[in-house]
């Protein structure tokens, strides 16, 4: 009973990685971080699941971009994702696949940026390179460190993640001028 238990809640990971990376608003980390603080599963594992589904998403999401744009910008506007929209956009446009790699890496909203990445033909083969490292250095991070760490490692990134993640933005944009 517990081993499917344990099968059912790494597709529900994966499930939930997958349409995280398309359009649904709760971030992988909230069910990554317990599963990995359980220690009922391996670490590595979690990260592997968390970031081949969350780059599929992400491929569906470029192929939402690059095919059914006009169709899904209404739903970009009525979920309030317009000014992000055209944010990603302009940060595609200036900074070029290095945005890719930000917004799959930190909390930016990284689903903005694949469908963004689709409407503007960015590199598929790229896309899909910058995807897997950037996600996978996030969720294997993220997995690593509360498998090793538990909740007190996670409770403090809790608290300076966001400023990290904007420094590190920060000085991307100010080594970029």
């Amino acid at each position: 009973m517990q081993k499917i238990l344990l099968l059912k809640s790494k597709k529900v990971l994966g499930f939930l990685s997958f349409i995280e990376s398309i359009f649904f608003p709760i971030p992988t980390d909230a069910l990554l971080i317990p599963m990995a603080i359980s220690k009922s599963y391996k670490w590595f594992d979690l990260a592997l699941i968390a970031t081949l589904m969350s780059v599929i998403g992400g491929v569906v999401g470029y192929l939402i971009g690059s095919y059914l744009f006009t169709d899904i910008y209404p739903f970009i506007v009525d979920y309030g994702y317009e000014d992000k929209f055209n944010i990603s956009k302009s940060m595609f446009l200036e900074y070029g696949i290095i945005i890719l790699f930000i917004s799959s890496f930190t909390p930016l909203p990284y689903k903005i940026f694949v469908i963004a990445a689709g409407f503007l033909g960015v590199n598929f083969a790229l896309f899909i390179f910058v995807s897997l490292i950037g996600r996978g250095l996030r969720f294997s991070l993220v997995a690593y460190v509360s498998d090793r760490y538990g909740m007190y490692i996670v409770t403090y990134l809790n608290k300076y993640f966001l400023y990290i993640a904007l420094i590190t933005i920060f000085v991307f944009v100010i080594l970029k001028l």
